[in-house]
């Protein structure tokens, strides 16, 4: 997998991945803007332009185009990356090769392109009850992740440790926001991400890559670029003095605890892959410490892991409890990285921990969006994209930088989400 990068101006850029190796030409544009106040915009953006254009003015029009060439997929979505949220649309269609007649890319991009520039406006901006009917969709959406406790604590957390920053703000922005968004102030919104965010361009399929160039230039005229803001990196996390404590309480049968550490190392730094490494041997995997020990041994979890954000610089511990059990499942939680702090894993927990990295390094290249999101995270953290080189950075690692890079982290933020009504026999 090589994704060959070719410049289409300031902070514009073609990915291409030419290969035979699957039947579709996938397509994805990548847009990003900074998260803040306008980060609900950005999540309705999406939904309300992949409704129709200016010439398919219903929904089912849009549907039926995208059928009549051979079932074509056009989707979209929003990312957080980092400090930024990413806007991003999704075009598959079939191969010209698998399918009779003219080869139905271009005008499948010709397609996506009036979805891009090309919206059905009213009242000098995007269809009303577009733009009403996805803002409901786009609360409930919001509200549902409300009711997913293990996704409310992990947002609380992030809220609370990061408070003042714009790390904190969700992928879909706030509640609060959303009833400010107009047909003719979303519009606007829109035409100043075109004219000016850092945009990605990927493709993946066997084409060429001077037509590839060709499609993606074609597409991006129609942006209207000027001005173009190059991608800023996340701001450095101001860990606290002391470690902060925020509790909270609701009406749920099971406790929720989410621990915020601060590394010490970003994406780009050289010691990386020891972070990482150290990252699948306490919590990253079925094998880790966390799993192992505090849901399976000491049945203190329902579930238990740890994830990195390179990009920020931060490490997140998460684990489904028992309320009474808090303390105790938080004590082993710290025990266990004091444990990996001195080198106290085995030489099967390296090599696991690196097959299971290794393994998501390969399945990455077997689904092209896959392939394609890898390379995007991969280039804005700054690491190499080669699967390879990345595996051969994660074998050089020794025990002692493991042990060195966990002993970078410092306990920021604890948030406990307490449910009520249990009983030390709820547990595991």
């Amino acid at each position: 997998m090589a994704f060959i990068e070719t410049s289409l101006g300031p902070s514009a850029s073609l990915f291409l991945w030419s290969t035979p190796k699957f039947k579709t030409t996938t397509v994805r544009v990548l847009l990003r803007t900074p998260l803040g106040p306008a980060a609900s915009a950005g999540a309705l953006l999406p939904m309300v332009l992949q409704r129709g254009t200016r010439q398919l003015r219903e929904t089912i029009e849009l549907a039926r185009r995208l059928d009549m060439l051979y079932g074509a997929e056009l989707k979209a979505d929003v990312l957080k990356m980092g400090e930024e949220q990413v806007i991003a649309f999704h075009l598959e269609v079939a191969h010209s090769a698998f399918v009779p007649g003219e080869d139905p890319l271009p005008e499948a991009l010709r397609l996506l392109a009036d979805v891009l520039t090309a919206p059905l406006l009213m009242q000098d901006g995007l269809r009303p009850d577009w733009v009403d009917q996805e803002r409901e969709n786009l609360r409930r959406r919001i509200q549902g992740i409300y009711s997913d406790k293990a996704h409310y604590a992990q947002l609380r957390l992030i809220e609370e440790m990061c408070k003042g920053e714009a790390y904190a703000t969700p992928r879909l922005g706030r509640l609060e926001d959303l009833d400010a968004h107009t047909g003719p102030s979303l519009w606007r919104r829109w035409q100043e991400i075109l004219r000016t965010a850092p945009v990605d361009i990927y493709m993946v399929g066997e084409i060429e890559p001077a037509v590839a160039e060709d499609h993606a230039r074609e597409l991006l005229e129609r942006f209207g670029r000027r001005a173009a803001q190059p991608s800023a990196p996340a701001s450095p996390h101001a860990a606290p003095q002391h470690p902060r404590e925020v509790r909270e309480h609701q009406a749920i049968s099971q406790g929720k605890l989410a621990i915020g550490f601060t590394t010490g190392l970003r994406a780009s730094d050289p010691g990386y892959p020891a972070l990482a490494m150290m990252n699948g041997i306490y919590g990253g995997f079925s094998h880790s410490r966390l799993f192992q020990e505090v849901r399976e041994r000491h049945s203190l979890a329902y579930y238990a892991q740890s994830q990195i954000d390179g990009l920020k610089g931060l490490c997140f511990v998460h684990l489904g409890i028992a309320s009474p059990s808090r303390e105790a499942a938080q004590e082993l939680v710290l025990q266990q990285l004091a444990a990996v702090q001195r080198g106290e894993f085995t030489a099967q927990e390296m090599q696991d921990t690196l097959s299971g990295i290794a393994s998501q390094i390969l399945q990455s290249a077997d689904a092209p969006s896959e392939a394609i999101m890898t390379d995007f995270e991969l280039r804005a953290a700054g690491r190499p994209t080669e699967p390879e080189e990345r595996r051969a950075a994660l074998a050089a690692v020794s025990r002692e930088e493991i042990a060195a890079a966990a002993a970078d982290l410092r306990l920021d933020t604890i948030y406990f989400l307490e449910g009520e009504g249990e009983t030390d026999g709820d547990a595991p």
